[in-house]
């Protein structure tokens, strides 16, 4: 098998944990599995991985080979978490990180889909060589970039079938004006080209559906999911720990949130990821009690600071169907989770209410300063694990494992 996806450990980012899980469970049933990814981060350990999965670099380009050089050495400036699990990143934007975030907007919106496609001209070389030596019965390319689009037509060209991991569409509401004929035309081509499909959600393969005329039933859902974890015991104490992880983006509004927050006492909220907005910055200036920034941590850490957590704090996409994935991630943890709902479309409600995970509230402060009283309550009373359904049972379909060998079952029959 390969797989094709431009985020891998040491990078960071939700797909490079999804890339990780699958190469290692689809290592338990294949002879081989290749990964072609881009070129690691200086300084930064390789991720654990079955003796039967290789890993083959190509570099990012000229520019974002400088931005792994600095990265590397805000990295090696910064006081190491309690990581050691091979995610690279730094834990804040110093100037330097400043610098390069403003690079990156500059340079991003000069080439379609974004400036990782300079990472597709030596990927090609690369899986052309790797097709021509291993041979691939069946390969997994990874959306999220869509750079790794750009590499469908020379499976196709070498024959080797592949399914298409979207995330959100290629053609999403946040696609730059300028890209979002070029994104059109590569998603109608990924569609066509693709012998399967396989999105994160049912919303997603609805909206795919009726985009492109094919049967829902024919793109396969499989979401974001969680690992293995050592589930601690809820928190004692008389107040309210929230934790959030994870970004904050245009279309991820956490102001009602705050707001709600701030105005609700006995209730803290403690957040975690990179480049938070000037907007959350200042939230936790003004209520240094009640808001607290973790910075961006490594992957077990931000594990281990869910475990810390009273309830997992989620908040919707506005105009997409597409809900956090950081949600399933969640899972793992065994806590309660409220999760702000800012579109109708959101799935996250219906997925907690089946599974007696939590609550979802309107992203309105009234809202959800009503919900976190309640929970405050309950958590007096010593009702918060009695109130929520927090086992294994109700979310073991969300789990790594479970996901991977149903991706493995559709890229066997691929195979086949």
């Amino acid at each position: 098998m390969l797989v094709v996806a431009h985020d891998f450990p040491p990078v960071r980012s939700p797909q490079a944990i999804r890339a990780l899980a699958f190469a290692r469970r689809l290592a338990a049933g294949a002879a081989e599995v290749h990964v072609l990814t881009r070129t690691g981060l200086p300084g930064f350990d390789e991720p654990a991985l079955p003796a039967n999965v290789r890993v083959h670099r190509a570099s990012p380009g000229a520019f974002e080979s400088v931005l792994d050089r600095l990265a590397a050495r805000r990295g090696a400036a910064a006081p190491p978490d309690d990581a050691g699990d091979g995610f690279a990143g730094p834990s804040a934007l110093n100037w330097k990180g400043r610098c390069v975030a403003l690079a990156r907007r500059v340079i991003d919106p000069l080439r379609f889909p974004d400036g990782r496609a300079a990472w597709v001209p030596a990927a090609r070389r690369e899986l052309a060589a790797l097709c021509r030596a291993a041979r691939p019965d069946v390969a997994l390319l990874m959306h999220e970039p869509a750079a790794c689009l750009l590499l469908a037509d020379p499976l196709t060209a070498a024959g080797v079938p592949w399914l298409a991991d979207l995330a959100d569409p290629v053609l999403a509401p946040y696609t730059p004006p300028q890209f979002r004929r070029a994104a059109a035309r590569l998603e109608a081509r990924v569609m066509a080209g693709a012998a399967a499909v396989a999105v994160t959600n049912a919303a997603t393969a609805e909206l795919l559906a009726r985009r492109h005329g094919v049967a829902p039933g024919a793109i396969s859902v499989l979401p974001q999911g969680f690992g293995d974890a050592a589930v601690a015991p809820m928190p004692t104490g008389d107040g309210l720990q929230l934790v959030y992880t994870g970004r904050f983006y245009p279309f991820r509004d956490p102001g009602a949130l705050l707001d709600a927050v701030a105005a609700t006492p006995g209730v803290r909220l403690v957040l975690a990821g990179p480049e938070m907005p000037a907007t959350v910055q200042a939230a936790a200036r003004t209520h240094p009690e009640a808001i607290v920034l973790a910075g961006e941590l490594s992957h077990e850490a931000t594990l281990a600071l869910q475990a810390r957590a009273d309830v997992l704090v989620g908040v919707g996409n506005a105009g997409t169907a597409q809900s956090p994935g950081k949600l399933h991630e969640y899972f793992g943890a065994a806590r309660p989770i409220l999760h702000v709902v800012h579109d109708d479309a959101d799935p996250a409600p219906a997925l907690l209410a089946r599974t007696r995970r939590g609550l979802s509230v309107a992203a309105e402060p009234a809202a959800i300063a009503a919900a976190l009283r309640e929970l405050l309550q309950a958590k007096r009373a010593g009702g918060l694990a009695a109130r929520f359904d927090l086992g294994h049972e109700a979310v073991a379909d969300f789990h790594w494992d479970a996901i991977g060998d149903r991706l493995a079952a559709r890229l066997a029959a691929i195979a086949r």
